[in-house]
């Protein structure tokens, strides 16, 4: 299925972020100063889609809850998540994350409630260069806890290698990922067994530090087919990190499906507080 749709979005969307990155480079040129402190993000300036494959990691700690709407062709998600992560080592993140949704099928015979996939992920930081260029790699465990028969889960474990990076310049926080994920095979929506497949992940983003409260989010992301007669997953967000205080985030975003293995649409909204 064509999406003309998503297309249209995604155009405005580079074009803000880029006008946005040319304004502030606008302002401070002329200055052989460095640049100022708000273009290296803090901790609390994660991406969405991919916040565990974001080279930054937490200072000490940080829980985060959201809402999210999912809508797709065939079946629409209402849910909300927690998640927490911790720097319990030097340079090392380890966290998990889990939610409880609602399914609703068109037909209404496979609608149904209940927890979500559980997600546990480690990695490890390196900062090249006074924070100037941050990677990191590590891995995602996928653990089958949702309900497949509702849609909530796959019946299938899944494990995924990744590095990321993020490199500051002037004016914006450039970023990028890519990982190779094995899954098992598994089930969904009373379907007999689907056959696992290897999925190749990537993604970019872009953090536009538009002031020290507030920052612009664009993201990129592409996944192929988990498992065997699926579609590629490839998606494009728009958000915002609002900051509320010296330790708290509003994180509203809504993404849009670029191949039919991802939604139509998405909607989230959370708060993230760092300790």
């Amino acid at each position: 299925m064509h999406r003309p749709f998503p297309t249209r979005v995604l155009i405005p969307l580079l074009l803000l972020t880029t006008t946005a990155a040319l304004a502030q480079q606008t302002s401070t040129s002329g200055s052989t100063a460095q640049a100022p402190a708000s273009t290296h993000t803090s901790s609390l300036d994660r991406l969405f889609i991919n916040f565990v494959e974001d080279a930054m990691i937490v200072d000490q700690q940080r829980w985060e809850g959201w809402f999210q709407y999912d809508d797709s062709e065939f079946i629409d998600y209402t849910a909300v998540y927690g998640q927490a992560a911790f720097q319990l080592f030097a340079n090392t993140e380890l966290g998990g994350r889990v939610g409880f949704g609602k399914s609703d099928t068109d037909s209404g015979d496979l609608d149904g409630t209940g927890a979500t996939d559980l997600d546990l992920w480690g990695k490890y930081y390196w900062n090249l260069g006074d924070r100037a260029t941050e990677v990191s790699a590590g891995a995602l465990l996928t653990v089958p806890t949702g309900d497949d028969a509702a849609g909530l889960g796959t019946d299938a474990f899944a494990l995924k290698g990744f590095v990321a990076a993020r490199i500051s310049l002037e004016a914006v926080v450039l970023t990028g990922t890519l990982g190779l994920q094995a899954n098992e095979s598994g089930r969904f929506l009373g379907s007999d067994d689907l056959d696992g497949e290897t999925s190749f992940t990537a993604g970019a983003g872009i953090i536009v530090p538009w002031s020290d409260s507030f920052s612009i989010v664009g993201e990129l992301s592409w996944k192929t087919q988990r498992f065997e007669g699926f579609e590629d997953d490839g998606r494009v967000l728009g958000g915002i990190n609002l900051r509320l205080s010296d330790r708290g985030m509003l994180r509203p975003a809504v993404s849009f499906g670029l191949e039919d293995g991802a939604p139509d649409y998405q909607f989230i909204i959370g708060y993230a507080h760092s300790f």
